[in-house]
């Protein structure tokens, strides 16, 4: 039987295609709503104990907040990802979702050798505010405003990207 590469590449092109709107669909549905106050809620992390804002952290570059659980087992993949972006200087801040006590989070990172700072919040509340449906939601915010999300796997690459997209929009 021979092989028809015409047909072989049609089909993949169009199962890349139905992967790539399943993807944007089910992002568009997990996505979180940002609170009203978002860009003005003053907060601490694990290494500032100043109070900041989103709007001062992102003024004028992306952030990636990152929610995540030491529970979750797509994180134990994702957060090596975003430890990564932090290390090539994108800003990242977690917000660990139910992950313990202060003490449990930051061994947690420490164990494993995870650098950004990150939001402990221990009873879901800050996640319940922006309405996070799953672990790990990854949102880009610049300037205060959000300006793309993602859930679940995400590749450095893809991530990186992203930002760079999200820098480029001014």
């Amino acid at each position: 039987m021979k092989l028809n590469w015409k047909n072989i590449l049609i089909q993949t092109v169009q199962t890349l295609g139905l992967i790539f709107i399943i993807s944007v669909a089910v992002d568009y549905w997990r996505k979180p709503n940002a609170p009203m106050n978002a860009a003005t809620a003053p907060f601490v992390t694990l290494k500032q104990s100043q109070p900041q804002t989103l709007a001062q952290l992102s003024q004028n570059q992306t952030v990636v907040l990152y929610f995540w659980g030491s529970w979750c087992g797509i994180c134990q993949y994702t957060s090596p990802v975003i430890n990564d972006l932090q290390k090539n200087d994108v800003p990242v801040l977690g917000v660990a979702l139910r992950s313990g006590s202060l003490k449990d989070v930051q061994n947690y990172m420490q164990r494993n050798q995870l650098q950004f700072d990150t939001i402990n919040d221990e009873k879901g509340t800050l996640s319940q505010q922006w309405a996070v449906r799953v672990t790990p939601t990854i949102v880009l915010i610049k300037n205060g405003k959000v300006v793309h999300s993602t859930t679940g796997l995400a590749s450095y690459w893809g991530l990186r990207m992203r930002v760079a997209l999200a820098n480029g929009l001014g």
